[in-house]
């Protein structure tokens, strides 16, 4: 899949944007551009966000630098905490997601997997990514266990299908067919 040239800039606007007012965390919003990244790879602007492995999983400096640049220019909102890392984003009343020109498989997997992670605690958000990517528990401070991973995921998955939230697989394949027809 080939996405359009879009700035990193206009990734995590369309990530906070996908927010719909709620306030998106730092980590939320690291995390959110890494999956982007993973999902959409080769298929991003070759100087799309590089992520190391860092204290609590996947992380790119040049996020904060971007979202000051998105703060200073007014589309977005950031709400300054005691802490650093509690500060929160949103995104500014003059910036609509419908109206961000983005590829759109680019822009519905942003809202679904922002819709994921919203509800998720710092603790829980990082315990499903190293579940996810393994590999970046490598210099993780953060004390991981697995099985309180799985139980998570598995706790959230009952609520999104209690809720609605979730396409049943014979849904989801005939999707597909669907798409895979339209392409013929």
């Amino acid at each position: 899949m080939k996405v359009k040239q879009v700035s990193n800039s206009e990734i995590l606007l369309a990530i906070i944007a996908a927010a719909e007012g709620k306030e998106l965390s730092r980590v939320h919003l690291q995390k959110v551009a890494f999956l982007v990244s993973e999902e959409f790879r080769g298929a991003l602007p070759e100087d799309f966000y590089s992520f190391d492995k860092y204290d609590y999983g996947p992380f790119c400096i040049d996020i904060y630098h971007d979202t000051a640049m998105l703060e200073y220019w007014g589309q977005i909102r950031t709400k300054r905490a005691t802490e650093a890392n509690d500060d929160r984003y949103t995104i500014s009343e003059d910036v609509s997601y419908d109206e961000l020109h983005l590829d759109e498989d680019l822009k519905r997997y942003i809202k679904q997997t922002v819709a994921w992670v919203a509800d998720m605690s710092f603790g829980q958000l990082v315990r499903a990514i190293y579940r996810l990517y393994p590999e970046f528990l490598e210099r993780s401070i953060f004390p991981y266990n697995k099985e309180q991973a799985i139980h998570e995921s598995f706790e959230r998955s009952l609520q999104q299908l209690q809720d609605g939230q979730t396409t049943l697989a014979a849904d989801f394949i005939d999707e597909l067919q669907s798409a895979a027809r339209e392409n013929e």
